[in-house]
């Protein structure tokens, strides 16, 4: 009997692992996962860089004065 997410090769459950990743980093941010999914797609076929799963975070320059 198969279980949930269940696959019967290596390959397929390595598949399966990245993509729960994906999508609970995603959640995680609350970004949108088809929206990501669709540029990364989008980026490899167009051989463009594929989009981040690292937090957008703005970097706050003055923090890296010497008075910090």
């Amino acid at each position: 009997r198969r279980t949930s997410f269940g696959s019967q090769t290596k390959a397929g459950s390595n598949f399966v692992a990245r993509m729960l990743t994906v999508v609970t980093t995603l959640k995680s941010q609350r970004r949108n996962v088809l929206e990501f999914m669709t540029q990364a797609v989008s980026s490899k076929r167009h051989n463009q860089p594929t989009p981040s799963l690292l937090p957008q975070i703005p970097v706050d320059r003055t923090c890296c004065q010497k008075s910090c």
